[in-house]
């Protein structure tokens, strides 16, 4: 029985109406993400655990009512992510989560939903904290007068709109990109954008907190800003650094 789609395809019992719609309208690869979503979910959730096999193709063709061409689909997909291995002859083994592809989009967000402790948030905030600090360090010695001018308005715009929570949460972000684009780091920026677009759903990361808070992150900025307009990378490194890991552990606290 199919019970959980988290693909924006609706919940749905296997055999019922919905299932027989999904085959006579949609495309292979779009039936394959519901077999990537709900056998994923398993995995990580544990039902699936490491080391166990994958029911029969027949048994999980007739258990989502898709076709063995949208299964097999499904399944080379989770294999790309490192969640499962498929061997001829011997079936589909679920991999150790240290083979997993926790930056891949589908992983994360499943992974994120299921990180009752939010280890999983503490380690994605600790890699942003050190690639945004190398970022800024290098960021300082590029920066131009203009960009520099355009981080104090964005200061100056976060004070203004502290009853704009939303407005207030783009102008902080577009402050962390315009350093950590001035540092010319692509890889770093990609996997902070990614830490940002998948991890920021969550409550902890997404909530306005009191003015104080904001208060509180409008100072980090300036702190920072005072270092990269002296140009010291090594001042600016630390800074945001410390001010990535205080307002984490503010939110963490919530």
């Amino acid at each position: 029985m199919i019970k959980r789609v988290s693909s924006g395809v609706s919940t749905a019992e296997s055999g019922s109406p919905l299932i027989g719609t999904l085959r006579g309208s949609a495309r292979p690869a779009r039936l394959a993400t519901v077999v990537v979503e709900e056998l994923a979910t398993r995995i990580v959730a544990g039902t699936l655990p490491q080391g166990s096999v994958l029911p029969t193709e027949a048994v999980l063709c007739d258990e989502f009512g898709f076709s063995r061409t949208v299964l097999r689909e499904g399944l080379k997909l989770l294999e790309e992510r490192g969640l499962v291995r498929v061997e001829q002859g011997r079936g589909t083994t679920v991999q150790a989560r240290e083979l997993w592809n926790l930056l891949d989009p589908t992983v994360l967000r499943i992974a994120l939903e299921h990180d009752p402790d939010m280890r999983l948030l503490d380690d994605l905030i600790n890699v942003r904290g050190l690639l945004e600090s190398d970022m800024a360090r290098v960021a300082a010695a590029r920066l131009t007068e203009d960009e520099l001018a355009v981080l104090k308005l964005n200061i100056e715009a976060m004070k203004a709109a502290m009853g704009d929570y939303p407005e207030f949460r783009r102008l902080d972000q577009a402050f962390h990109a315009q350093v950590m684009s001035a540092s010319g780091n692509e890889i770093g920026r990609t996997i902070v954008r990614a830490i940002h677009q998948h991890a920021g759903w969550t409550p902890s990361l997404n909530s306005p907190g009191a003015e104080e808070s904001l208060a509180r992150t409008v100072a980090g900025h300036e702190a920072v800003f005072a270092a990269l307009s002296v140009r010291d990378g090594d001042l600016a490194a630390l800074r945001i650094a410390e001010h990535i890991g205080s307002a984490w552990a503010e939110r963490r606290a919530r």
